[in-house]
């Protein structure tokens, strides 16, 4: 369904929504105690990565040229890999007693970007 909304209305903007989804979810996860509301939140977590994941190799394919697929790709994931991988550590760092800290900087960071992709113009971003 992310791919169809992203055929409409762009990548760029259903990626940046995902950004924006992802920052609720965390920030709600920082700041709750509630077991049934973190379940919940979880949900939203899935919609996170549905809007953002396969969307988002399509926008990357989208801005490169054909005979650059490959590496581009696995730039790409490789950069994204590793993000994934530091971003864990340092969560893991920062969890302290409650794990409020990771959650609400990681979704402050992701509004930010997020907002950010939703004011730059497509134009920015097409392919050259």
């Amino acid at each position: 369904p992310a791919g169809v909304v992203a055929d409409r209305v762009s990548a760029q903007r259903v990626v940046a929504v995902g950004l924006l989804v992802f920052a609720a979810v965390y920030a709600g996860l920082g700041a709750t105690d509630n077991h049934l509301l973190s379940w919940l939140l979880m949900g939203g977590y899935g919609a996170y990565t549905g809007l953002t994941d396969g969307v988002g190799k399509a926008w990357i394919s989208g801005l490169l040229p054909p005979s650059s697929q490959g590496t581009g790709q696995g730039i790409f994931q490789g950069v994204l890999g590793a993000g994934v991988l530091v971003a864990g550590v340092w969560a893991g760092l920062c969890w302290g007693g409650d794990g409020q800290l990771p959650l609400v900087l990681a979704g402050s960071v992701a509004a930010v970007v997020g907002l950010a992709l939703l004011l730059v113009p497509r134009s920015a971003f097409a392919a050259r």
